[in-house]
């Protein structure tokens, strides 16, 4: 039996259980492209991610970057996979919403046999970038 890359992603990203980050920052799927390894997803931050000036606080805005560079680097593997990240930089450009949608962007750059490197972006739904990070993320198979 053939692993089939597609339904495995889409059953992991709309029909389970969201793990609990991920819910927490209202993450929805869009789109993603298994042969390109990119994804497209919604997010909804709570009240409870702002800081004291009213918007987001910049460790949710990494988190909501994080959550779709490391599954554009888990699409781009063969098979069931992972991509844990080892190091990343965010860009703050301008103040993120609370309470409104926001999408975000990542896509794989470079897949290789022990590193994986991604980039993401976050923009409002207008399309005006609020913040953009990369990511090296260690590839590791999933036991499903």
């Amino acid at each position: 039996m053939s692993f089939d890359k597609r339904d495995f992603w889409l059953d992991m990203l709309t029909k389970r259980e969201l793990p609990k980050a991920a819910a927490f920052v209202g993450f929805e799927l869009i789109e993603f492209n298994e042969e390109e390894a990119w994804i497209e997803a919604a997010f909804l931050l709570p009240p409870e991610a702002t800081n004291p000036g009213g918007d987001a606080q910049g460790g949710f805005i990494s988190a909501m970057l994080d959550e779709v560079m490391s599954i554009a680097g888990s699409i781009a593997q063969d098979g069931p996979a992972m991509a844990p990240t080892l190091q990343m930089t965010t860009s703050y450009i301008r103040p993120v919403p609370v309470g409104v949608r926001l999408i975000g962007r990542g896509e794989c750059v470079r897949r290789g046999r022990s590193g994986i490197f991604t980039r993401g972006e976050l923009t409002s739904e207008d399309g005006k970038l609020l913040a953009q990070a990369t990511a090296s993320c260690i590839p590791r198979p999933m036991n499903w």
